[in-house]
C-alpha cells in the first residue's frame, strides 16, 4: 500500500484544490495557480513562462506522480515535474503502457488521438485539424517514437503508474536517445535514490527559436529540437540538454548544461523563487565529475 504521511495527506488535499480549480474556471492558467499554491513535485513553485501570452494560455495539471505544465496551443507538455523516492522504483516491464487522455483536461484533439491509436492507428496516419498530430502524413518507417517525461520504472510500485500513460506526461523522442543517454540517466537516477535520497526532477522539450513554445497546434512540425532534465537535490542541480540526434552510445555525462540555457531555449523560469546551484556533489553520484 502506497504510504501516506499527514503532511502528504495535507498536501494532497492542495494539490486536489488546484485540480479542481484549473477544471471549473477555463481563464485560471499555469501561472496563476503557480503563484498561489506549493506543488511538492515542483519542490515548491513550479516553473513560470517568460512570454506573459504563453503564460496564459498555458494550463497546469497536478497528479499525484506528476505535474505537468501543457501547451496552450499544442496541449503536449512544456514541461514534467515529480519527485524520486525509493519506495516508488519498482519493476515495469509487464505494465500496460497505452497512451490515454488526461482526465483532467479538455484540449480539442487529444481524446480522438488516444481512440485512433487504440484502433491500431498510428500516429502517421492520423490526420485531423483538430489534434496536435494533424497533418503529418509520414511514412510508418519515420515516425519518432514517444517517451515518457516521468518514467514508468521511477514509479512502478505505486497504485498510480496509469497516471504515466497520460499523453500530458508524453513527448516524441528517437529512439537512439530515448534508449540511449536517456534511459542511462533515468537508470542512474534510480539507483542514487533507492541507496538513499530522494531527488527532483523537471524534464521537458527543447524547440528551435523558429518552433516556439506558441507553436500552433495545426503545425506538423512538433518534433523537438532537443530536451532537458535537471535534477534538484539537497546539495544544488545538475542539468543535462540531449539534442534529437544523439547516438544511442552516448554517455549522458556528455551532455551538461548551464541552468541559464535550458531557461533561455525553454522560455522558462524552472525556479522563480529560488536561484540553485550547480552540485559537484550530485555530478559525482551521477559519475560525471
Amino acid at each position: 500500500m502506497w504510504p501516506i504521511t499527514t503532511n502528504k495527506l495535507y498536501k494532497a488535499v492542495l494539490l486536489l484544490g488546484s485540480v479542481c480549480m484549473l477544471l471549473s474556471s477555463p481563464v485560471l492558467h499555469a501561472q496563476n495557480i503557480a503563484q498561489k499554491i506549493s506543488i511538492a513535485h515542483c519542490q515548491g513553485t513550479c516553473p513560470s513562462y517568460s512570454s506573459s501570452l504563453s503564460a496564459t494560455r498555458a494550463n497546469l495539471v497536478v497528479h499525484n506522480l506528476y505535474a505537468a505544465g501543457l501547451n496552450g496551443d499544442t496541449g503536449l507538455a512544456d514541461w514534467v515535474a515529480y519527485q524520486l523516492t525509493k519506495e516508488a522504483i519498482g519493476v515495469a516491464s509487464l505494465l500496460p503502457r497505452l497512451w490515454q487522455p488526461d482526465g483532467l483536461v479538455r484540449l480539442s484533439g487529444i481524446g480522438e488521438l488516444a481512440e485512433a491509436e487504440a484502433l491500431g492507428f498510428s500516429l502517421a496516419e492520423i490526420s485531423s485539424s483538430g489534434n496536435p498530430y494533424g497533418g503529418f502524413n509520414e511514412r510508418l518507417g519515420n515516425v519518432k517514437e514517444r517517451a515518457r517525461l516521468a518514467p514508468m520504472t521511477s514509479f512502478a510500485k505505486t497504485p498510480y503508474w496509469r497516471e504515466l500513460n497520460n499523453l500530458s506526461n508524453m513527448v516524441s523522442m528517437p529512439t537512439p536517445l530515448r534508449r540511449g543517454p536517456w534511459l542511462q540517466l533515468e537508470q542512474t537516477l534510480n539507483q542514487i535514490v533507492s541507496e538513499e535520497n530522494s531527488l527532483g526532477v523537471i524534464s521537458g522539450p527543447l524547440f528551435l527559436i523558429n518552433q516556439p513554445l506558441s507553436t500552433t497546434i495545426n503545425s506538423a512540425n512538433l518534433n523537438p529540437a532537443a530536451y532537458f532534465k535537471v535534477i534538484v537535490a539537497d546539495s544544488g542541480i545538475a542539468a543535462f540538454v540531449f539534442s534529437q540526434d544523439v547516438s544511442q552510445a552516448n554517455r549522458f555525462c556528455e551532455h551538461q548544461a548551464d541552468l541559464e540555457q535550458i531557461e533561455l531555449m525553454s522560455s522558462l523560469d524552472l525556479f522563480p523563487e529560488g536561484n540553485p546551484v550547480l552540485s559537484t556533489q550530485l555530478l559525482s553520484e551521477l559519475g560525471c565529475s
